[in-house]
């Protein structure tokens, strides 16, 4: 009997049927991952990212998580998505080392500073709203922080845009990892992604994360 797991609240329950997708009891999402096995079994079983899905990437290492940062951009332009990244210098490198040329010329590149700089969560919250509802084609996302636009960002303010991202994510239909690295922006800061992702890359596998605290926005 399959597992249904809210996109959006990561709610769990059993469904007796495949084609019987209910809106979630806790928060009304349709958004519904379909996970093979027991509760158990399920909590600690690998996902596939697909529409709704909104993951963080912590990281120390830019060499390390750009295998897995390259294989997330490529699928992305190869199922014809629209493919948007917004990594700090030393990730961007190490991933655009890792792309085919055709690849990397069809990703839309930005720096972190103009999406993040002079952080304002509704603001910057909009910005994604406006990049992913306007596009007929699943909108597919690698961003983050980098050093310069992490300073000075206040904690609660960080806090409310996640959880405005989260929602606009989890309603348009978006596939999103979010990265931060734990050598460029403050640890509160790592703290408050690592509490507003759904699931988390570890290891280059996308898991459930347990530590996930569902607030509506």
């Amino acid at each position: 009997m399959p597992i249904f797991e809210c996109s959006r609240c990561n709610e769990m329950t059993y469904s007796a049927s495949l084609g019987a997708i209910d809106a979630c009891a806790s928060c009304g999402s349709m958004r519904q991952r379909v996970v093979e096995g027991g509760f158990d079994e399920a909590r600690r079983s690998g996902r596939i990212l697909g529409p709704g899905d909104h993951a963080g990437l912590v990281y120390d290492d830019a060499a390390a998580v750009a295998p897995f940062c390259a294989g997330f951009l490529t699928d992305g332009v190869n199922a014809g998505d629209r493919v948007f990244a917004g990594l700090q210098d030393d990730l961007r490198e190490a991933v655009g080392a890792l792309l085919e040329p055709e690849v990397e010329l069809a990703v839309e590149w930005e720096d972190p500073r103009s999406i993040y700089g002079d952080f304002d969560a509704d603001r910057v919250a909009h910005s994604y709203e406006t990049l992913i509802a306007d596009e007929p084609r699943t909108t597919r996302i690698l961003a983050g922080l980098d050093g310069e636009s992490a300073e000075g960002v206040d904690v609660d303010q960080f806090a409310r845009y996640e959880r405005l991202a989260h929602g606009i994510i989890t309603t348009n239909g978006a596939i999103v990892v979010c990265v931060f690295s734990t050598g460029s922006i403050a640890p509160e800061l790592v703290d408050v992604g690592v509490r507003h992702h759904g699931l988390s890359v570890e290891d280059g596998s996308v898991r459930r994360n347990e530590r996930f605290e569902y607030q509506p926005a």
